[in-house]
């Protein structure tokens, strides 16, 4: 009885519309909802995240980024994304303000067959707010990297989804056919005209392929990539898997206008309307959000987790090595300290002996991620020794450092730059010079040195400095604002050189891309 009085009485409310009749409120309608599936990545068994806060006077810029030991791909990818923002914000810097990156990463779906993760960029100028997200999937059976369409079947299946969210819309927040936004629009409009009678419904206005059966699937990695760019302004591009098995897709309010006064909109696809539309990628990757995102120690099988590695293109990045030679001293430290304000990572060409006599700062090196090369024991010429001896002292300075650190320096530098055949033939590593020399040991000037860094450094340079002297760690934090500011990245030889490769004996100055 009770439950037959309700309905008659929320009848009776319809019927009278808007008079004010005793008894009878409005019912609100919950909106369609999506809670996503997203895991901060210090919370995934496996996975480690690095995070970085640049403070200068013109802007503040900040990142996370996951870790998954040494070259891992997923890694590379979010770091190189990230640090291209960062750059691209950099040099577009108003006069006036001091505007704020904010770049994050949140994790969608882990387990050792595949990785998905988010990335968003927060940007602040004055009053102004704007926050842009991506996300990536990582395939462990092929090793690649790729956009969102990986996680689907075929371009119709994207179509399929783009359909749902328009009925969600439509049905869920009242919004009218005509303000459907975007690719949602054009899909559900293609749709329409699909079901008229036409005479060639093979293709769309857009372009993009149309439902039709026998629908070839993204089979390889260029085809998944190609379909990213022809869905480039999809919604589904910041879409994540939901608490109920289903799609959950953020959208922007702005073009959601019955949502309210929200952050964000997260529209949900259901379940059973995505269980068609998925690729075997993506039911793996549904399976492991759904799981808890807890892969355990399989993260990466294959790699060392604890190894930092190469983790930047710079083929596609403003990067300069910046490189110490001579030490360690007693001012190296200082200058860890100093590069740790900025995550540079820089290359140290230690002396064998030194190695002995100031350890510290040696497994500091390796343990923050910076790279150590070979600058022989004691800093003799190699361009005068014989063969027998060049290798006694470089294999030497190798098993000094490999004692402390567990890893052989990957290069050698030669002292004073002096090499001939003889070297290149008994060195069993690349020996790397460099093509900015900022003669800090001849100015002792840290103005001077900052100067010469400043005004001669371009991508891919190697800029020579020795952390023997107090003046040459003291110009480094000029040094550090100055390329900052101009959009570079901090990284080690092996980083800069990492696309091209070096092999034994090979000499190189630089990785200038031009």
């Amino acid at each position: 009885m009770a439950v037959t009085s309700l309905r008659r009485k929320l009848l009776l409310c319809a019927a009278l519309g808007l008079l004010l009749v005793p008894g009878c409120h409005t019912v609100p309608q919950a909106l369609p909802y999506a809670e996503a599936v997203r895991t901060p990545p210090e919370d995934v068994a496996g996975m480690r995240a690095r995070t970085v806060t640049v403070e200068a006077d013109h802007s503040v810029t900040s990142y996370r980024y996951p870790e998954l030991g040494g070259a891992h791909p997923l890694t590379v990818r979010v770091r190189t994304l990230m640090a291209r923002r960062q750059t691209d914000f950099l040099e577009d810097l108003p006069e006036r303000g001091r505007p704020e990156l904010h770049q994050d990463v949140s994790v969608l779906a882990a387990s050792s067959q595949v990785v998905g993760v988010r990335l968003t960029a927060a940007t602040e100028a004055g009053m102004s707010r704007d926050l842009t997200a991506d996300t990536l999937w990582y395939d462990a059976d092929s090793g690649e990297v790729l956009p969102w369409t990986a996680l689907f079947r075929d371009d119709e299946a994207i179509e399929r989804a783009h359909l749902a969210l328009a009925r969600v819309l439509r049905d869920g927040y009242n919004l009218p056919a005509q303000q459907l936004p975007g690719v949602v629009g054009e899909a559900a409009r293609d749709q329409a005209a699909l079901d008229e009678p036409a005479p060639s419904p093979s293709a769309s206005p857009r372009g993009r392929p149309t439902q039709a059966p026998g629908r070839t699937e993204f089979s390889d990695p260029d085809r998944v990539r190609e379909a990213a760019e022809r869905w480039t302004d999809s919604p589904l591009r910041d879409a994540a898997f939901s608490t109920a098995g289903g799609l959950a897709v953020r959208m922007d309010p702005a073009q959601v206008p019955g949502a309210g006064m929200v952050r964000e909109v997260m529209v949900p696809i259901e379940a059973a309307d995505a269980e068609d539309l998925l690729s075997e990628l993506g039911y793996r990757a549904r399976e492991a959000a759904l799981s808890g995102n807890d892969p355990g120690d399989d993260l990466v099988p294959d790699g060392d987790s604890d190894t930092p590695g190469h983790t930047l293109d710079c083929s596609q990045l403003k990067c300069v090595a910046l490189t110490f030679d001579d030490g360690p001293g007693e001012h190296t430290d200082d200058l860890l300290d100093i590069l740790a304000g900025y995550d540079a990572h820089a290359t140290f060409y230690v002396l064998g002996s030194l190695v002995e006599e100031f350890p510290e700062p040696v497994e500091r090196m390796a343990a923050e991620g910076h790279e150590l090369g070979n600058h022989t024991w004691k800093h003799d010429d190699l361009a005068r020794m014989p063969g027998n001896a060049i290798k006694k002292d470089i294999g030497r300075t190798n098993e000094a450092v490999r004692e402390l650190t567990g890893t052989t320096p990957p290069t050698v530098r030669p002292p004073y730059g002096s090499l001939n055949g003889t070297v290149r033939r008994s060195v069993d590593q690349p020996l790397v010079l460099w093509d900015v020399d900022t003669l800090d040991w001849q100015s002792r000037d840290p103005e001077a040195i900052s100067e010469h860094a400043l005004t001669h450094t371009a991508p891919g340079s190697v800029v020579l400095f020795h952390d023997i002297h107090r003046t040459s760690v003291d110009a480094i934090p000029q040094v550090l604002a100055g390329l900052h500011r101009q959009g570079y990245h901090f990284v080690t030889v092996t980083d800069i050189f990492g696309g091209q490769g070096l092999e034994p004996g090979e000499v190189r100055t630089d990785a200038r891309l031009t």
